[in-house]
């Protein structure tokens, strides 16, 4: 089973973050990235970590314990021009959200550095679920937090159609790679996940609004006692261009 921060430490490792780079975080959330990445610059380096949430920015400054980091409320389609360039540009689950990921890249584009990179984590519905046959309600738990994505506006299936998104936009794909995140009856986060996204959930119509979530905890909880197994929770896919 993975950690939660496996794949983007891998996908990093690949891309060659190093020392002394300028990088920036787009959708950088509470910053768990950015701080990843402001290790491997080291004191050299900068991160600069953007994102339109004002309350996960907030979080963000709090837990930053880096000289080399900074956070910034920015749109990111309207990056400002006094940002400057970067060797490097990182996002963890943020063009699956966008609503023009084409014109995110193109802009992107035009802040990197020569020979700058672009690498991206984001998952994908494919193949979710498999090996999880005995479990209905572990299943049903998957089913609705896509359901949600997609009522959202996200794209499900970018995972699979980052490379001609890159390719397409001008830049040399460097590296593309998946992995399917196993996670098992008695280890998931799909009660974690369920909890935390109840309220976008029944705001879609994707559950009732009288639905329990003690009593979904419960049945989980027993379900997977008496069906212990394995299954695909996500795809990670992870995706290196170059301008």
């Amino acid at each position: 089973m993975q950690n939660r921060n496996d794949f983007i430490e891998k996908l990093l490792d690949r891309a060659q973050i190093k020392e002394g780079m300028r990088v920036l975080d787009i959708g950088c959330a509470t910053g768990e990235v950015t701080q990843l990445i402001a290790k491997r610059v080291g004191a050299n380096g900068e991160v600069v970590g953007v994102d339109v949430n004002e309350s996960l920015l907030k979080i963000a400054n709090e837990n930053n314990q880096y000289n080399n980091v900074s956070y910034r409320y920015s749109d990111i389609y309207q990056l400002p021009e006094t940002m400057g360039h970067f060797d490097a540009i990182v996002g963890r689950r943020v063009l699956m959200y966008l609503p023009d990921a084409e014109k995110c890249l193109q802009i992107l584009k035009s802040i990197l550095k020569p020979e700058g990179i672009l690498c991206f984590q984001e998952s994908d519905a494919i193949n979710t679920g498999v090996g999880a046959d005995a479990l209905s309600l572990h299943q049903s738990a998957i089913q609705w937090i896509w359901e949600t994505v997609k009522q959202e506006g996200g794209n499900i299936h970018i995972g699979q159609n980052l490379y001609n998104l890159l390719h397409n936009n001008g830049m040399n794909v460097v590296d593309y790679f998946a992995e399917a995140v196993i996670q098992t009856s008695m280890d998931n986060d799909l009660a974690w996940l369920v909890d935390v996204m109840l309220p976008r959930m029944k705001a879609h119509g994707v559950i009732n609004d009288d639905f329990s979530l003690d009593e979904f905890k419960s049945n989980l909880e027993h379900e997977a006692i008496n069906n212990q197994c394995a299954f695909i929770r996500d795809m990670a896919f992870g995706i290196i261009g170059k301008a």
